[in-house]
């Protein structure tokens, strides 16, 4: 079945959301990207770990994140997970913080429905201050905007 895809501005100007018309003439309401996913096991304290590279023209827009603190994770001591903009894969210094949480031992986070633009040409990566931490993101690209 052929389709046409058309994309809506909105106020904003920024052209995020995108529709379809079948060739018969019906409405495409369902989401036209699909989620990707990556997980990692954020084994080691203050080391960067990375989840999505940069593409090309594109930008990621992240929809959902999960994390789960395992024994390992001190009981009684805050566990800083820090999800965030960086320049290169090893990188822990975040050029911009997406997201941070604060867990305990045993804590799971599940973030959804997310809409997180990451900025073009950085890479998304992941530090926490105590180990493990197992973590999975997910979203897609898009056309880079503006």
């Amino acid at each position: 079945m052929l389709f046409s895809k058309f994309r809506l501005f909105g106020t904003s100007n920024k052209g995020l959301h995108e529709v379809a018309i079948t060739s018969a003439g019906q409405l495409i309401t369902a989401p036209l990207h699909y989620d990707e996913t990556e997980f990692r096991t954020l084994g080691t304290a203050n080391t960067a770990y990375n989840f999505y590279e940069p593409q090309t023209q594109n930008q990621f827009v992240i929809t959902s994140m999960t994390l789960k603190a395992d024994s390992n994770v001190h009981a009684t001591t805050d566990t800083t997970v820090t999800i965030y903009e960086a320049t290169d894969t090893t990188d822990t210094v975040a050029a911009k913080i997406l997201m941070q949480f604060v867990v305990l031992k045993g804590d799971l986070v599940v973030t959804t429905p997310l809409n997180i633009l990451v900025n073009s040409g950085v890479y998304i990566n992941a530090k926490t201050t105590d180990d493990d931490i197992h973590m999975t993101i997910m979203g897609y690209y898009i056309p880079k905007i503006g």
